[in-house]
């Protein structure tokens, strides 16, 4: 630990959760810590609260200097701090290539990946831990509902962190245990193909000491031959239920894994199982932003952006809210996932009462031309004949002004939920939804 006391962390980009998170751990761990984005937000103030360096905007004036530029994703190699930090000699890396060399400062680490459910369990593990008066050190890719943030160094002793398959960068992570959750073609197109991408997630459970991983047919098919690997898998799921304030078959199955890894930290099934009992949940993941008084209307927000994640997320609100009209907004997160699962899409809004596309969130990239968002709407009407989905464009006011419409022409006694659906900035839809229902 003595060695980052005296380190000189810059981060640009630094207004993700995953590299604000980042910042405050090294803050925790003594670092002179210093970052910029290109807007102000919630996360700068955090991090302004606690007095580190954060301003808004990029430019060649780094502060320290640094020892080390820490990027987001985002960035892109232009980027004037990237390219001061070159000619002065800086050394720069990824968010998630530092995330690996930082979490060597920890005498123990757990490590979560997989295409669908990271953030949850992540934050599920390091409840169990807190729980258990583990004090263990966290890094949450979202917003935990009731914590003062969502990273941590804790105690210094123990680390649980998710990593990220999108880019690659999880390979950097040399864990004690490693979970992978499950592992789908998603981010496929950022790897050169779905072989490259499990071959990652191969090499990511290679480095570990310990994998702890859902027994499905793909966890099976390319982890199965190794020998540090332990499968959770439905009958133990069942045997011991995960009991959770949160609906859905994919939460129970992330508190099942959780559970089991909690065993290997040390916490027994019976205890972990009685803190989840008071898992708080992550913002948007299902959360429930307003119910009227009357119960005849809730309004959801859940980051669904996969096919996958899209019909379990239909699949548990249909458990939590039966005989309920279900309105969807989905906002596609990247054109490739257009492309790539326009169908899958449309075959699963077709299933709601009514739904809309808005148009996608494009993740800094300027990939429009690669795919129509519209044709989602098209599928679904050639699917599903009689279907109520329409496309809308990227205006939260506009968005909110039809999603009253539609909510103040339901059928009368019938209660309705609209869920608000995507990993994107359909977020700001809410707050514009928020004060008319407010009204």
């Amino acid at each position: 630990m003595s060695d980052w006391n005296s380190k000189r962390i810059h981060f640009t980009g630094v207004g993700g959760v995953g590299m604000a998170g980042l910042a405050h751990i090294c803050a925790d761990l003594g670092c002179c810590v210093s970052g910029s984005d290109v807007a102000d937000s919630a996360m700068l103030a955090s991090l302004r609260q606690r007095g580190l360096a954060v301003r808004v905007g990029h430019d060649d004036v780094l502060p320290g200097p640094p020892d080390r530029l820490v990027y987001s994703a985002a960035v892109p190699e232009d980027d004037p701090e990237r390219q001061e930090a070159a000619r002065r000699g800086i050394g720069s890396m990824r968010r998630g290539e530092f995330l690996g060399e930082l979490a060597r400062a920890f005498p123990r680490t757990v490590a979560v990946a997989g295409s669908h459910g990271k953030t949850s369990t992540t934050a599920m593990i390091a409840h169990i831990c807190r729980q258990a008066a583990m004090e263990p050190g966290y890094l949450v890719g979202g917003l935990v509902n009731g914590w003062e943030r969502a990273a941590g160094a804790g105690r210094g002793e123990l680390l649980v962190a998710e990593v990220d398959e999108s880019d690659g960068t999880q390979v950097f992570f040399h864990a004690d245990i490693a979970v992978i959750l499950n592992i789908d073609d998603d981010h496929c197109w950022s790897h050169g193909g779905v072989e490259a991408l499990e071959r990652c997630f191969v090499d990511f459970a290679r480095k570990a000491r310990r994998v702890v991983a859902w027994r499905s047919d793909s966890c099976v098919r390319l982890l199965g031959g190794l020998e540090q690997v332990e499968f959770v898998d439905e009958a133990l799921a069942l045997l011991a239920p995960v009991p959770l304030a949160l609906s859905g078959r994919h939460n129970r199955v992330n508190g099942a894994v959780a559970v089991a890894v909690a065993g290997l930290l040390g916490v027994p099934a019976a205890q972990a199982r009685a803190a989840l009992l008071s898992y708080p949940g992550v913002q948007r993941r299902l959360s429930e932003r307003y119910r009227r008084a009357d119960g005849g209307l809730v309004v959801l927000e859940d980051y669904a952006h996969h096919p996958a994640e899209l019909r379990a997320t239909l699949d548990a609100i249909g458990e939590a809210y039966p005989g309920y009209r279900r309105l969807l907004l989905f906002q596609p997160h990247r054109y490739e996932r257009v492309k790539r699962y326009a169908s899958d899409f449309a075959a699963i809004l077709a299933e709601a009462e009514q739904a809309w596309v808005m148009a996608p969130f494009a993740a800094w990239r300027h990939d429009e031309e690669i795919a129509d968002p519209e044709l989602i709407v098209r599928l679904a009407r050639e699917q599903s004949p009689g279907c109520a989905v329409a496309y809308l464009p990227n205006d939260p006011a506009r968005v909110a002004g039809a999603l009253l419409h539609a909510l103040a022409a339901r059928p009368a006694g019938e209660p309705q939920l609209l869920a608000l659906i995507g990993a994107g900035d359909i977020s700001a839809v809410w707050p514009a939804l928020r004060t008319a229902l407010d009204a």
